[in-house]
């Protein structure tokens, strides 16, 4: 409730080939997109991201590709390609 309270999501980190880590999210705005999520890990990250996979709520399926003005929801679980 504190989340919904403080209007933030958490989001998930996932590298390519391995498990997220379930431990450390990012605490964003509710309606951040991957590519805010981006430039949170790191700014050339986010000039270079052209699209993410996703798992969680607004994913239609696990690791749907989705582009880089995607809005994310509170928990998803985020893999960054650039």
């Amino acid at each position: 409730m504190l989340f919904l309270a403080l209007d933030r999501i958490r989001i998930y980190a996932k590298e390519p080939g391995k498990k997220p880590d379930m431990e450390k999210p990012f605490v964003l705005k509710r309606g951040t997109t991957v590519q805010a999520l981006a430039l949170a890990v790191h700014k050339e990250l986010a000039e270079r991201v052209t699209y993410a996979r996703i798992w969680g709520s607004a994913a239609l399926f696990d690791g749907q590709q989705v582009d880089r003005d995607h809005v994310l929801t509170d928990r998803d679980v985020v893999e960054l390609h650039s």
